[in-house]
Order: C-alpha cells, then structure tokens, then sequence
C-alpha cells in the first residue's frame, strides 16, 4: 500500500541513506515506524543508542553489526539479523562498510507482543533473530532482502505483524491501564497513585510490571521523561536547558543532568553536540 516516506541521503559524499515509513494504522499504537538504510561508507561507524519507549527489530541485509553490552562497554557481542528488550542505560552499536537493512521501532508494549514472551527475560540485551523466532525470523529476513522495493518490503512487514499479532497473549487488563496511565503523561506520574488506583502493593505493581515490559514502572516512567527531553534539544530550539528540565518534568537542572549521566553516559550538552545529520548520535562526545 502507498505510504508517507521520509527519504533522507548523504548528498555530498554519499555515504547513507535512510528511508522512514509510518506502519498500517492498525499497528499505530504497537509499533512507532519502519526505517530502512544503507551505508556505504569506507569506514566502521560508532553511534550511541540511548534507553527509549521502543525496542528495535533489525533485519540486516549487510555486514554484521556490533552491539556493546550495557553494563560494559568493553565487551561486544556481533549480530546478523536481532532484536532488544527495554534498556535503562546507553550501548554503543557499530556498523561495517556495506551495512543496511530495516529497523522496526515497536513500542515497549508491541515489542512484549509481537517476541510473546515476557520482557524481563530481555532487559538490557540484544539476542540473534533466529534465537527468538527460529526458522520464522530467517524466513521473513530472506523475504525482505528479496523485495522489489521499500513498499513491498514495508508491506511485507505489516502483515507479518498483523499476522502474529492476532495470536499474541494480551496483556492483563492491570498492566494495559498502567502503561497507559504511565505514557499518557509522559511518565510524570508517581507510582504510589497508580498502585493505589488499582488497589494493589506496590511492590506487587513493580513486579508484575517488570515481568511484562523488562523496566519497573519507576524506570519507565523516568525513561520516557529522558525521551522527551531528548527530543525536545533534538528540535533544536534555542532555549536553556533550565526551562528545557523544567518543561520536561525534572524538578531542577541538577536532576536533569543526572538522568542523562545516568542514561546517556554524558551530559545534556555533550549529547547534542554529537547529533547526526540522520537523528542519531555519534558515540563521541
């Protein structure tokens, strides 16, 4: 089907492309969008990944992709084709002359659908396609590199979710209110009201949220705050980071830096100084 494209290209050097599209509107609130790209670069390239509201799929098409682990940034491990739980903390992905394919941003909550399995077992990890779909995930990665065409492979993508989306255990109607409640308000909601509104524990809330989307609904919610600030200095607007903390629901500048010491590994300045033409961060500050 025809869709919305946002194609953006290295014009001088020609070094990468990036192709965007919107998934079926069905899948609007599972999944976020689909990106294809290309890298034809004569070098490796490092970039910061930072702890967000969604979780990548990538079917890679290239040379393999190195991926650091959270807790240390000294050690890789290297993948094909893989997906991710939720993380907490930045990692560090690089890519090879040659790299492409296509990454699909589920949401946290399409991601617990779509693998069916309960994300704790994935918090803070990256894991081989085939290790969580077997034969499926090699199938569907073939079919996408043999595609005509980005729509035909965007296509190809929204039925295999729909597919697999039909038969995918819901969530308790409890978790479904509280991550809804939690996004809703951009994660500026304490937990003690939600736990209270359902009637339960909270320690009970924590761990049957962390069981379900791989974060305490706490780290959730502080995780979505650190997006949002994270796209509003991406907007590029020329404003203090003070207002900038206090839009954003921080209760000072000292807190707003801690968050992203915490998240992204440096400060809110050093992070913008890294961004990249294509949306992402350069591994350096």
């Amino acid at each position: 089907m025809p869709r919305p494209l946002r194609i953006l290209r290295d014009l001088e050097r020609g070094e990468w492309e990036l192709i965007d599209a919107r998934p079926a509107r069905a899948l609007h609130p599972l999944v976020v969008r689909y990106t294809g790209w290309f890298e034809r670069r004569a070098t490796s390239l490092q970039r910061r990944e930072l702890p967000s509201h969604y979780v990548p799929l990538i079917i890679n098409f290239g040379a393999p992709i190195r991926v650091s682990r959270a807790a240390d940034a000294s050690r890789w491990d290297t993948f094909g084709s893989f997906t991710t739980g939720a993380y907490d903390s930045y990692v560090l992905v690089e890519t090879d002359a040659g790299a492409g394919g296509i990454q699909i941003d589920f949401t946290i909550l399409g991601a617990r659908l779509f693998l069916g399995i309960p994300l704790n077992e994935l918090t803070n990890r990256a894991v081989a396609l085939d290790d969580v779909f077997g034969r499926d995930g090699l199938d569907l990665a073939a079919a996408l590199h043999d595609a005509p065409a980005w729509d035909d492979r965007f296509d190809l993508i929204d039925r295999a979710i729909v597919r697999r989306m039909a038969s995918a255990r819901p969530l308790s109607r409890e978790m479904r209110w509280t991550w809804d409640r939690i996004v809703e308000t951009a994660g500026q909601i304490s937990i003690g009201s939600l736990s209270a509104d359902l009637g339960w524990s909270r320690r009970r809330l924590v761990e049957r949220f962390r069981e379900d989307i791989g974060l305490a609904p706490k780290v959730f919610a502080r995780v979505l705050r650190f997006n949002h600030a994270v796209e509003t200095l991406k907007a590029g607007e020329l404003r203090r980071l003070s207002d900038v903390a206090l839009d954003c629901g921080y209760y000072d500048q000292a807190h707003f830096d801690r968050d992203f010491r915490a998240f992204a590994g440096v400060s809110p300045t050093e992070l913008v100084r890294t961004l990249r033409p294509d949306g992402g961060f350069a591994a350096e500050a």
